[in-house]
């Protein structure tokens, strides 16, 4: 019990030494001539529509077939399905 509350108190402090402290996640802004400007002519980009995959040919799966042996004991056997 007294571990538990050591925790909680030690998770309480964390959080509350978290919302004092001033955000540092924000950098500064670069100069105008270091950034890259996005590409807004869309006259130079083409769209490519993706192809549709084509399949030939048989399509065979395994399948597991699942019986009861002689002494109640379960028989598993592979079989290959083509369709």
């Amino acid at each position: 019990m007294k571990k538990l509350a050591l925790g909680i108190a030690a998770a309480v402090v964390l959080g509350l030494g978290a919302f004092s402290a001033p955000a540092s996640a924000a950098t500064s802004a670069p100069a105008a001539s270091t950034t890259a400007a996005p590409m807004t002519d869309v006259s130079s980009q083409r769209y490519v529509s993706r192809r549709t995959v084509v399949r030939h040919g048989p399509r065979c799966t395994v399948r597991k077939v699942v019986r009861r042996g002689p002494m109640g004991r379960r028989v598993v056997s592979t079989t290959r399905v083509c369709r």
